[in-house]
């Protein structure tokens, strides 16, 4: 009886909607203009920032706790178009119901799986309070314009009542000819499904934030010979007791030739690109919050 009333309650609090988004450009694009990734450093848990030219804003996933609203207010952030939450652990959305509040974003990007918690309930709760959108991937990729970024919303697999990470939300960031891959914590059977039904999604991006927190379970050999990135990220806490990243995937980074940024040592790493060169740098924001700072709202399956 419990289970069904979560289930009820999820459903009814995202009312996912079919509705694409379409910003609607404000002001003339410089001829330089650049779009910024940020990985925000908020320990082990994820929180991507991504702003186009236009100062339009998506955030996906919120890190394990409230920390993540101060490093946005740090950045100097003001507001938030969409918010997303990769899938439902709360490593991911631990700090999504405050940023809700306190941004005021239009859109709420998730899924309707039925793995929640009493907090995740009071973040749906908040999203349909202040009258937030929500919207969810479809059958087919779905396509955003965030200003002149274009984020695509990979087709859901069958959703996993076992495992949550085969849950998550993937997506093609696009700004010219640069591109990111987000694909949440999808673990080996996600993945390949992606790979199977939607390959043209991940071929030839420029840079892959590791699944997983770069785990041996979010990297593998096809995975990168398909994307072929020129960079991975990997966003963690410093000393973390489940040992991310894997010797695993650091092993097959390497042999890939691929070079890898960690939050955990580097803090909150940003990349610039105007749409044919991009760079990296570590932001001066980066707070480092230890994996105990973390764990405080963090209950999730690794």
């Amino acid at each position: 009886m419990k289970s069904r009333l979560l289930r009820r309650l999820v459903a009814l609090a995202l009312g996912i909607s079919s509705v694409f988004l379409t910003t609607t450009l404000s002001a003339r694009v410089p001829a330089k203009a650049l779009a910024t990734i940020e990985f925000i450093d908020v320990g082990q848990g994820d929180a991507i920032l991504i702003t186009s030219p236009e100062g339009k804003t998506a955030l996906i996933d919120a890190g394990p706790s409230n920390g993540v609203v101060t490093s946005l207010k740090e950045m100097g952030v003001e507001s938030i178009d969409l918010v997303a939450v990769s899938h439902h652990h709360s490593d991911h959305y631990g700090g999504m119901r405050e940023v809700v509040k306190k941004f005021h974003p239009t859109y709420f990007l998730a899924t309707n799986s039925k793995h929640t918690t009493s907090m995740y309930l009071k973040l749906l709760t908040q999203v349909k309070e202040q009258g937030v959108k929500a919207i969810g991937p479809l059958s087919k990729p779905r396509r955003i314009e965030l200003g002149s970024v274009v984020l695509t919303i990979f087709p859901q697999p069958p959703l996993n009542d076992e495992e949550e990470n085969d849950n998550s939300i993937g997506l093609r960031v696009t700004y010219g000819s640069v591109s990111v891959i987000l694909s949440g914590d999808s673990e080996e059977d996600e993945r390949a499904w992606w790979k199977k039904h939607n390959p043209e999604l991940l071929r030839d991006a420029t840079i892959l934030k590791l699944a997983h927190h770069g785990s041996r379970n979010g990297t593998d050999a096809e995975w990168l010979d398909l994307i072929q990135p020129e960079l991975a990220v990997a966003s963690l806490a410093t000393g973390n007791s489940y040992g991310h990243p894997h010797s695993e995937a650091l092993a097959v980074l390497k042999q890939k030739g691929v070079p890898l940024k960690r939050t955990d040592r580097e803090g909150t790493i940003r990349i610039r690109t105007d749409g044919r060169r991009w760079s990296v740098s570590r932001s001066e924001i980066a707070s480092r919050p230890t994996e105990s700072d973390s764990k405080k709202t963090s209950t999730r399956r690794r």
